[in-house]
């Protein structure tokens, strides 16, 4: 056994000495400089293979990257919420810049920021802005991290006084925040989940996958309502524990409830381009990309994550994977190389429902509690994302 292991060490050490000398020779030119806007988990993830392999700036408007895959957690669990905004700096240094990009200037190649900040020039600009929807599944990009964190401990206390609780949305984030609320409190909670679809989460999970979710929200005693909007929501208050609030469903039932959280509606962040490439842009916002991710009608212009229109479901793993083919492409371009074509890999989903398990699925095969507890409900991925920012996760007090 110990000398196999031996072997095996060897051999692995081996192949790590090969792939390093081979990554080392990935290098941007002298006169290349990428600028990316947006620091979620596609562009964080370009910006950290970027790092020392030449000059590049990271842009956001905030100074910390939300982690969004854990934000129903923060939404529930005291304390939290310190683990899901890291901050950019210890980790990109002068090579992030805080600011909002508000315009391109694509014929002398600069981003113009806000509040008269100098434009930055870029040889290749790679635009990541990725999408706004309601907290507590996303928050907003003009408030500071500080007062995000509180936002999240604040509202904490919101579901643990509420009874009757309506979650509007049952997409993924609707079914997950479900799952979290009961999950901490599995008594004393009455919850419904008002859908106006008849496929909870996503379309693309196998029939398997959905019915698996559906049992296990009844197991839970969380009533989901579907094909209804809510048609009062303009004139109800969210995110604040009230005594009997009416929600009006659009079929003309009313639920009583105590606390309401919308889950649905996302938007593309569309403010850096909307102005410039707007001949570019689709009906949604998204920015039209060809195989190579390049935006249609430019040359040195591309688009990774929910602003690109790329036909993938728009989660953070194919945000990264855009962002790991982006990469290979401005290296390709520093080599004079012909870009490669992004290829989506297989399809993969994880549906936390509470901490305990949930629902996985990979490719067509599906899997149950296990997997899905231990892929991402037990951390929800909270160890990873602050591994690749090469900082250590925040210590619980």
């Amino acid at each position: 056994m110990a000398k196999l292991l031996g072997i095996g060490l060897g051999v692995g050490a081996a192949v790590y000495g090969y792939r390093y000398f081979v990554d080392i020779g990935k290098r941007l030119t002298e006169d290349q400089h990428v600028v990316i806007v947006g620091g979620g988990y596609g562009g964080a993830r370009l910006a950290n293979k970027l790092k020392g392999r030449g000059s590049f700036t990271l842009i956001d408007q905030r100074d910390a990257l939300h982690h969004n895959m854990a934000a129903l957690r923060a939404a529930v669990e005291p304390g939290f919420a310190k683990k899901t905004f890291i901050f950019y700096e210890p980790t990109f240094g002068a090579n992030f810049l805080q600011g909002k990009v508000v315009d391109i200037d694509t014929t002398n190649k600069q981003v113009s920021l806000e509040e008269g900040k100098e434009p930055i020039n870029y040889t290749q600009l790679v635009l990541a802005t990725g999408s706004s929807g309601p907290f507590p599944g996303k928050c907003r990009l003009d408030m500071s991290t500080q007062s995000l964190m509180k936002m999240y401990n604040d509202f904490t206390d919101e579901i643990k006084q509420a009874k009757n609780i309506v979650i509007v949305g049952g997409g993924a984030v609707g079914v997950e925040m479900a799952g979290e609320i009961i999950g901490d409190y599995p008594e004393g909670k009455k919850m419904t989940i008002v859908h106006n679809g008849d496929t909870l989460v996503s379309s693309l999970l196998e029939p398997e996958a959905r019915t698996k979710i559906q049992e296990k929200l009844k197991e839970r005693k969380i009533e989901v309502m579907y094909g209804e909007t809510v048609s009062n929501l303009a004139d109800i208050p969210v995110l604040k524990t009230s005594d009997n609030i009416v929600v009006k469903t659009s079929s003309g039932k009313e639920i009583v409830a105590d606390l309401v959280i919308p889950c649905y509606g996302l938007k593309i962040n569309t403010d850096a381009y909307k102005s410039s490439l707007a001949d570019s842009m689709n009906a949604r916002g998204q920015l039209k990309v060809d195989k190579n991710l390049q935006v249609v009608g430019t040359e040195d212009i591309f688009a990774i994550g929910d602003c690109s229109d790329t036909d993938v479901c728009k989660l953070a793993l194919q945000a990264q994977a855009q962002a790991d083919q982006m990469y290979e492409n401005l290296i390709n371009i520093a080599k004079g190389k012909p870009l490669e074509p992004f290829v989506p890999g297989t399809f993969r989903m994880v549906v936390p429902i509470g901490r305990d398990g949930g629902v996985a699925q990979n490719g067509k095969k599906v899997f149950g509690d296990f997997l899905a507890k231990m892929i991402k409900a037990k951390d929800v991925f909270v160890k990873i994302i602050w591994k690749e920012m090469s900082q250590p996760v925040p210590k619980d007090k």
